[in-house]
């Protein structure tokens, strides 16, 4: 190797020494640098996210609990107790069709999963109203929200 080394001319030398360098920063820059780089980029954007749902939570609290507090035994028909727990709870329902007393189909647009799936929980265990059948899929603008069409029925006395 040394050999052929000595074997380039100058101008040969120097070509190689210079292209040698330019990889080594190219290395440099894409394992070292680019990867700290978009580390901190991530973090301030899930910290900027978590302070986001952390005050949406805090903002709904108080409305939750004075909904849990005031929900009464028998609060009339199904139609009638989600459209009530359903802003207390951040849930927006485009569209609600009622069928029947005891059931209703709803159509939710752009909620976080968190705030739809303790919205479900907290119908099925105040009300008795479970889910049936739900269609559940992420919103394509915003991975961090989804929609849902779900159908629910009120199950024996609540």
């Amino acid at each position: 190797m040394v050999a052929f080394w000595q074997g380039l001319s100058g101008r040969e030398q120097l070509l190689i020494m210079i292209g040698g360098a330019l990889a080594a920063v190219f290395i440099a820059l894409q394992l070292i640098l680019s990867p700290a780089l978009s580390w901190r980029e991530d973090q301030r954007r899930d910290m900027a996210s978590a302070r986001g749902l952390y005050e949406l939570v805090a903002e709904a609290a108080p409305l939750g609990a004075a909904a849990s507090a005031g929900a009464a035994t028998n609060a009339g028909p199904a139609r009638t107790i989600v459209s009530q727990t359903a802003g207390a709870a951040g849930v927006s329902i485009v569209f609600i069709n009622a069928r029947g007393d005891r059931a209703v189909d709803v159509n939710i647009a752009s909620v976080s999963p968190d705030a739809l799936f303790q919205w479900l929980a907290f119908l099925q265990s105040e009300y008795n109203i479970v889910v049936d059948t739900a269609d559940i899929a992420r919103e394509t603008g915003n991975p961090q929200a989804i929609r849902a069409q779900i159908s629910m029925s009120q199950r024996g006395a609540p």
